[in-house]
């Protein structure tokens, strides 16, 4: 009668030892092939390709694209298309923030204008039952022509489909 813990002796020991050569075999793959492997890499350009696409990534993440209402004379409302910085949580924040930074070289090149105090900050966003309150700085009141500062934010805000109306306050009180 064979003893079975004799026989599993030389099991366990051969899987060890086909296991330790398989092990130096990876390696010594490994070292001999990586030179050649890290050189083909290299050539081919592929990490220059990943790392200047993760960078793009990176930068587009950390901007939006928004929809902008400027004045082109007379009285005539243009929506503009601006690549916007994102400051704020939300788009509308976002939106607001780039029409107080007023518009851009090629902007102002197309005649357009903003009729917002370029002094005026914004305070605040919010969206409640579908309307949008934004809410300005006193800055906002020195604004040239209020009435058309007035409809280039209506006009802004209307942009959005979920907005169905705007309630413009200043430092919190809703302008009359």
């Amino acid at each position: 009668m064979e003893n079975p813990i004799v026989t599993e002796k030389p099991r366990k020991r051969h899987t060890l030892v086909l296991f330790l050569i398989w092990l130096l075999f990876t390696l010594a793959v490994v070292v001999l092939s990586y030179p050649r492997v890290k050189k083909s890499i290299d050539d081919s350009g592929v990490l220059a390709v990943l790392k200047g696409s993760m960078t793009e990534q990176s930068t587009q993440t950390n901007k939006r694209n928004v929809e902008v209402v400027f004045v082109l004379f007379p009285e005539t409302y243009q929506k503009y298309a601006v690549r916007q910085e994102r400051l704020g949580g939300s788009a509308y924040h976002d939106t607001f923030e780039a029409l107080l930074a007023g518009p851009t070289l090629e902007i102002l090149k197309s005649g357009a204008v903003s009729y917002i105090h370029p002094d005026t900050t914004l305070r605040g966003v919010t969206l409640s039952s579908r309307i949008l309150f934004v809410d300005f700085s006193k800055e906002y009141l020195l604004s040239s022509d209020l009435e058309s500062a007035r409809h280039q934010i209506r006009r802004t805000a209307l942009n959005f489909s979920r907005v169905k109306d705007v309630v413009i306050l200043v430092e919190g009180k809703r302008l009359t």
